[in-house]
Order: structure tokens, then sequence, then C-alpha cells
């Protein structure tokens, strides 16, 4: 998706003295997503499930494995259904809802919606089940697509929940009782829960009625970029397809896409090792009054719904698969699971639906700034507002080219209320733009027993905070630019034939696979057009002195806003080279130390601080097969020598040669101290 999209605020005609109470005791009848002979209640599903033939034979397979009567068995399943199951209730679906809108608009929210993309998929309800695939960068995204379906009268989903909000008081119940599903974070060690799970997940896919919604990522991206997809969740929401329960199953990838994100303080220390806090209720509540401030505008883009029957009727193995029945397929209806080969299916349909969901990625004013503030860090030049509005514009051209959707009226009018949304991190200082400084922290004791990684100084973590706070909104952008990135990186190494250039191409594409997510089959198409895109706009050019070869070319603004968008991404992986070249082997949590310690000492980029992002490329570096991956009582790793000094060879080539000052000593760096920090 890209160019201009239309977006409506769904919550502006709220915004009135009775607004909300008006809008949330309307009469209500939505429309429901599978037309079926008899609708099934929360109550009905938990019922269907416990007498399934399904269950019934499982339970007959585990008495006789365990010794245990199927009668114990059977209240077990019960329980395990009433820690599960949802228990949609009208009257508390209002009152979440009043309580919604008015927690927005202490949060002065816009909620901005591709309203043409939903009428068009409303329109087409009713013939067979729904899955909505939202990304996940915040716990908001569990109120949006639900408060979006009231507003536009489709039945209201139900969402697939996590552990930890089971056990928050009231919190918990009232989001059971308007459509959550509760699962746990391992079915490993106990078979039965995991049956009863998955019965009654594709009971509700094929007889509720009502859209099913899931985060394939399986957690919150701390990132702010698409995370590798989790399979299971998918996998039992597809089960009635493949059982030919139900004809079809339509999926709708969605990018929620935020001004700021509530979390990204948190998300910052995580990144650098520092736990997140349990999830309770009163936590909540007292977080409640830092919810009282400007949080800017949420965008929620609809990409394309893939039709699975469609998709996999233009797949070539699906011809093969048509002439034939499994033996899954002679089992009767209830009793059928997926084979090996829906389930490669299975994980082609994910891994496609987060591209999806990058293609529909919303590029925002703070995403742009972001972008700007960080490339006056890394030249150490502040720029003024109008500088700013004449960066972002550049920049806007730049991404559509590359075929992002960008959101923006008024130019400067909307960098001027990004400032104000981000002014704890962003400020006008004089003239220029800065960066706000962080705090300085102190990291209790207790705190420092929890800690993930290597024990960072005071200062290293001051520094480092706001950059990764940048850094968090310079991310969603970065699978535009990366592929462009890297030709250029690859070719100023040296002059290149274009079969050089991909070969490098890949090989670093591969690295970077789990902080890049993308698909490896089309990667010659993306190729290909991220080459056209840095010729025709003068990146890199034929070169004259060496025919046949490709060398850079004369657009410097642009060559530089490639060379450090994939510098943290770069330097974090030769950082894991080197410590792992020097280990030859180490288990997982003490790496990432290392790699966390040789960062901090080698004064990198803030970003290669990052747990995540280092974990992200030991998983490269294994799947490119530099590293061995041993898993006994603990995960651990094993240099293939050949293997990583070929990594090594390649990365220290293309690595751009940036040298920063990311200290307070930086310019770009507000001396001004704040009073307050989120």
């Amino acid at each position: 998706m890209s160019g201009f999209v239309n977006f409506t605020d769904i919550l502006k005609p709220r915004n009135t003295k009775f607004g909300i109470v008006k809008f949330m005791t309307k009469k209500w009848d939505p429309m429901k997503t599978l037309t079926l002979d008899k609708y099934y209640g929360p109550q009905d599903l938990k019922k269907v499930v416990a007498d399934s033939v399904y269950i019934d034979s499982f339970l007959e397979a585990e008495s006789l494995r365990t010794g245990v009567s199927k009668e114990q068995l059977k209240k077990k399943v019960l329980e395990y259904l009433d820690e599960i199951a949802l228990d949609e209730q009208t009257h508390v679906m209002r009152w979440m809802g009043i309580v919604f809108l008015k927690i927005c608009f202490m949060m002065k929210i816009g909620v901005f919606v591709n309203e043409a993309a939903v009428l068009k998929l409303k329109s087409t309800l009713g013939k067979n089940p729904v899955l909505f695939l939202p990304t996940h960068r915040s716990y908001a995204d569990f109120c949006l697509t639900t408060y979006l379906c009231y507003h536009y009268d489709i039945t209201l989903p139900a969402v697939a929940a996590g552990m930890d909000f089971y056990s928050m008081a009231v919190v918990g119940q009232s989001m059971r009782e308007t459509g959550a599903f509760y699962i746990r974070r391992t079915l490993v060690g106990s078979p039965l829960y995991a049956a009863t799970l998955r019965h009654y997940v594709r009971t509700v896919v094929a007889k509720y009625g009502a859209p099913v919604e899931f985060f394939l990522e399986g957690t919150r991206s701390r990132s702010n970029k698409s995370l590798p997809p989790k399979y299971g969740m998918l996998a039992m929401t597809l089960v009635p397809y493949f059982a030919r329960e139900v004809s079809d199953v339509t999926v709708v990838p969605v990018n929620i896409s935020y001004d700021r994100v509530m979390e990204q303080t948190l998300f910052a220390y995580e990144h650098l090792g520092v736990p997140k806090p349990k999830e309770t209720t009163g936590g909540l509540l007292k977080s409640l009054h830092r919810l009282n401030d400007h949080f800017g505008n949420i965008y929620i883009n609809l990409g394309d719904p893939i039709s699975i029957k469609e998709y996999l009727d233009r797949s070539a193995d699906q011809l093969v698969d048509k002439s034939k029945h499994s033996a899954e397929s002679l089992k009767p209806l209830d009793l059928q699971q997926l084979t090996v080969d829906q389930m490669d299916k299975v994980q082609d349909i994910a891994d496609y639906v987060v591209t999806l969901q990058q293609e529909s990625t919303v590029v925002t004013i703070t995403n742009l700034l972001a972008i700007v503030l960080m490339q006056s860090l890394i030249v150490d030049e502040a720029l003024s507002l109008e500088q700013v509005v004449d960066k972002i514009d550049w920049l806007i051209d730049v991404l559509r080219k590359l075929g992002a959707s960008v959101f923006e009226n008024d130019l400067k009018a909307s960098v001027e209320r990004i400032l104000v949304v981000h002014k704890q991190m962003v400020t006008l200082d004089g003239d220029k733009l800065r960066l706000v400084p962080a705090l300085p922290m102190v990291v209790s004791a207790d705190v420092q027993k929890k800690m993930k990684g290597h024990i960072l100084k005071a200062e290293t973590m001051v520094n480092a905070i706001p950059i990764i706070q940048l850094q968090l909104y310079v991310n969603p952008v970065l699978h535009y630019l990366i592929p462009p990135a890297l030709i250029y990186a690859v070719v100023c190494s040296g002059d290149t034939t274009r079969e050089q250039l991909f070969e490098s191409y890949c090989k670093l594409r591969k690295m970077l696979r789990h902080e890049f997510f993308h698909l490896e089959k089309t990667e010659e198409m993306k190729f290909t057009q991220a080459l056209q895109y840095c010729m025709d706009n003068n990146v890199i050019r034929d070169s004259i002195q060496n025919p046949g070869t490709l060398t850079s070319g004369p657009d410097r603004e642009l060559q530089l806003l490639l060379r450090w968008s994939v510098l943290p991404a770069l330097t974090t992986l030769a950082t894991c080279v080197d410590v792992m070249m020097q280990c030859r082997i180490s288990d997982h949590a003490q790496l990432l130390k290392l790699v966390q310690e040789r960062a901090e000492s080698g004064r990198c980029h803030p970003y290669c601080l990052s747990l995540e992002a280092a974990a992200n490329c030991v998983q490269g570096l294994t799947l490119y097969g530099a590293l061995l991956r041993h898993k006994e009582n603990e995960i651990s790793y094993e240099v293939v020598p050949d293997k990583i000094q070929e990594c090594h060879s390649l990365i220290t080539s293309v690595l751009p040669k940036i040298n920063v000052d990311f200290s307070s000593s930086n310019t770009v760096i507000s001396t001004n101290s704040i009073k307050s920090k989120l």
C-alpha cells in the first residue's frame, strides 16, 4: 500500500457533552461474520467443546496413559474451559466503552481509520469466519479493534489474551466479558490443557459468528517493528478450514501506528535489560494520572483481506494436494488435526501476513521527525524548525517513492503538534530542535539482581535511553529503507557486478532476517526493485572506469540517510561476530551480556546496547550457518569457523564508517535539565 489514504477520526464525533454515553447506549445490532443455522453463546461454546468427540477420545487415551479416570480428567477439562473461555456481556461492553472513550479524551487521542477499507470488508461479511491479525505495539491494541467493531456495527471480536491480564483483579474479568479468551504462554507439559485450548479455539472460529483477533507476533514488539510470527494460534484457527468444517477463512492484516506509544520509556529500559514491571490492577490505577497528557493520534489501516482458499489455490503445491486424501481427511471432522504439509502452509500464510502488515504501515509525522532528529545526531548538527520541516518534506518524497503511505496534512502544523506530544523527548531549545536528555537513574540492588544483561554504567543508561526511544520511532520505517541501504553499503565497499551485489545482499539479508523480517522467496524481486530505486535516484550508477560494475552515485543526501539507517544493525551484527570469534562457544544469556558489554566499551550507537537486537543478530547468524545452536539444560551457541570468518569479512567490508559522539557533548542533545520524565 502506498501513496495517499483517506483516514477518518472515529473519536471526534463522540467529543461532545453527552457524546460518549449517547454512543455507548445506542441500539446496537451488529453484523455477524458468519451466517449459521444456529448461533452459540459463550456458555454453549464451552458445552460443545466439553461434549465433543475429540475431547472424549482424548480423555480416553489420556486415561489409559496416566491411569486417571475419565471423570476426573473431564472435571479438569471443565476447569480449563472456565479459565480459557470468553463470556461476553453487553452491559459490561458498554461500560468498558465509556471508560475507554473517557481515557482516550484524557490522553487527547485521535483514532484515525481507513474507513473505506473497513466498509469494504463489512460488505463481504457473513460468508465465512474472519481473523483480525493486528500488529502489536502497545497494550492499547487490545481495545482498538474492539472499539472499531462497535463503531462500525460489527460483532465484537473474540480476542486472544495472555495470562498477564487473567490474574488482574476486575480487569481480567472485564476483559473476558468484552470478548477476551485467555491462553497460557506455553502448552508444553500439559497435553490436556493444550487439547482443550485447541478445540475451544477451533469451535470459536467455526461456530461463534464473531471475528477472532490475535497477535501473530505473540507479544508486544518492544522495537516498534515487525517480529517474526509465531504459528500456534494461526494453526488452531485454520483447523476448521483444513478439516472442511468451513468453506473459507478471511484473514485481515491490520497495522496500528502510534504518534506516541504509551510504553516507550519502559520499552527503552527493557532493551537495556531492565525487567518489565508485573501487570497489576494497582499498577494500572497508579499509572492513570500519567495518561493525562497529549498522546497524539493512532492510525488503524486494514490491509487487503486474504481468502485462505484462494491463497492456497494459487499455490503450486495445492494442485498436488487436491488429488490426494491424507489420513487426517478420512477421520470424522472433530478428530481431524493439521498434517505436516498443512502446517507448512500455515507458516507460509503467517509470514505473508506480516509482510502485508508492513505494507499497511502508516508513516506518521513522529516517524519522520525521529528520522530527521536521528540524522541530526549522526552529523552532530542541530536544525531549526524550518530546516526540520524542509527535511521532512524531502523525506516524505523519498518514502513515497519506496512505496510508503504517509499521513500528513499541514506539515508545519503537524510538526508543531508532535513537538507537544513528544515534549518529554524532543524540544525546541532556542530556535534549534534538540533531544531531551534522560534524568539520572539509580538502579536499585533489587533491580540489578533481576537485570537480564550486562550491568551498564549509569552514564551509559542516561545517554542511551533518549536515543533508544527515538530509534523506536525510526524502526517502523526501516523495512522501506533497508533494501536500498544494504545495496548502497555493498557498493560502497568497492565496485561490484550486479551478480556479486545480489549475492552479498542476500547474505546480509539472511543474517538480519530476525532484525528486519522479510520473505526469502520474494528477495530477488525486492532486490530488483531496490536496485532500480538506487539507480533512478542517483544512489549508485554504472561505473565509467569499470564497465559492467556498479559504483557510488552523486546524491549525497540520500546516501547519508541510507548509510546511517543500517548502521545500528550492522554494528550489532559485527559485535556478535567478534564476540563469538573470541569465545568460540557460549550460552545464550552470557553471549548477550558480552555483546552488550562490548557495545558499551566501543561507544557504539546506543541501540547496539539492545538485548533484543543482539538476540536477533545471534538468531540470524544461526540461520546463516555461522553458529550452531545447542539446547540441553540451556541454549548455547558454537562457532562454525569457516562461516563465521565469511560473515566477519563481509560485515566489516560493508559497515559504514561513521563515528558519532552520542554523549551529552553532542550539540543535538539539549543541555537544559527537565523536571519530570515519563
